[in-house]
């Protein structure tokens, strides 16, 4: 008996479409998942537990994993960092609610107990290196606490006498993910150590303001001899990026940037037009787009990409020649045949690409 996943059926796509009246959870080509519980966790950020129908979605704590949806006829996608252990039943996400978001405002907003999404792979090195540190300092900035959360447990689960510093950012003391939790293992751990640093002050007191070496040396002395990981907003991560750099640590730093998806008015009346060579498309437009993954769109090219956030390597292309510069981290990267994120890469002169 064939199953409905044989490549030798006629037409996988018609199979899905004819499945879709039957029952929305039903597919040959796509991993569906329906939305089971909502849960609040600070005033813009809310976790969605999902239960995929075919199990559990294959990850490695720290990576993240597309979540699609389809809106007004179009497909969104997304990459969020799942807040739940590998091999459950279930798969958490929790997401930030961004003013821009498409599917962040869409999940907030509007998703329901029932509903059914899609799911992608798992992708990412945002993830333990293995064997695993004795010592690890874990910087987490906004909804960054996602993939920095998910790699402590994962720390904990392997060895739960590990020695861990978390630095973790907000802007206001409600704003903090998971604080009740992360107190809860810091008294059970005399190891662990979790400083919530609000940047703006509560009544009567001090903000901490932001990222800063004197900070780090207060909470964290021994940060050298730690394997460090870095995720949330580019500003923190370039900020300790540099620190790193400037010590000559950038081999014991792992660093991701959460940040929500460049807004329409970024393509720039300001910004000066460079052209861009797609070498096996033959085409050399001119563009003044942010991003050479809008400037290729904007083309009429329709290269792979995903998260549009520089996480998932989707978009990953081979930049034949000219200079670029990393919207995330800052660095700019002028080698010859180096591989480059279309998504987060701005174009600072004349760029070929392998497209």
């Amino acid at each position: 008996m064939l199953s409905l996943r044989d490549a030798t059926l006629p037409d996988r796509h018609w199979l899905d479409f004819v499945l879709q009246h039957i029952d929305p959870t039903l597919s040959v080509t796509r991993t569906l998942a329906r939305l089971e519980a909502i849960r609040v966790e600070t005033p813009d950020m809310k976790t969605f537990v999902l239960r995929p129908v075919a199990g559990p979605v294959a990850f490695v704590a720290g990576q993240s994993v597309a979540v699609r949806v389809r809106l007004g006829g179009v497909c969104h996608e997304r990459c969020y960092s799942p807040t739940s252990a590998p091999g459950a039943a279930t798969l958490a996400i929790t997401v930030k609610r961004h003013a821009e978001g498409v599917v962040s405002r869409w999940l907030h907003d509007r998703a329901a107990l029932g509903d059914v999404l899609e799911l992608g792979a798992a992708a990412g090195d945002f993830v333990l290196p293995s064997p695993l540190p004795a010592r690890l300092l874990l910087i987490a900035g906004g909804s960054g606490i996602t993939a920095v959360h998910a790699v402590l447990l994962a720390a904990l689960r392997a060895r739960p006498r590990i020695d861990a510093v978390v630095l973790y950012y907000a802007r206001r003391a409600t704003d903090f993910a998971f604080a009740d939790e992360l107190r809860a293992l810091a008294r059970r751990r005399p190891r662990l150590r979790v400083h919530f640093l609000a940047q703006q002050p509560a009544a009567g007191g001090a903000g901490a303001g932001r990222f800063s070496a004197a900070q780090l040396d207060a909470r964290a002395p021994d940060y050298a001899q730690r394997q460090a990981f870095v995720c949330g907003p580019p500003a923190l991560v370039q900020a300790v990026t540099r620190h790193w750099a400037a010590a000559g640590l950038s081999d014991r730093l792992r660093a991701e940037a959460f940040a929500p998806p460049l807004a329409a008015d970024d393509a720039g009346a300001d910004r000066a037009s460079v052209p861009v060579h797609f070498r096996r498309s033959a085409r050399t437009v001119a563009g003044a787009q942010p991003t050479l993954l809008a400037i290729a769109e904007a083309a009429g090219l329709r290269p792979p990409s995903g998260c549009r956030m520089g996480i998932c390597h989707t978009c990953t292309c081979t930049k034949v020649s000219g200079s670029v510069r990393d919207r995330v981290t800052g660095a700019i990267d002028a080698r010859p045949g180096s591989r480059i994120r279309l998504c987060v890469s701005e174009p600072l002169g004349p760029v070929t690409l392998d497209l």
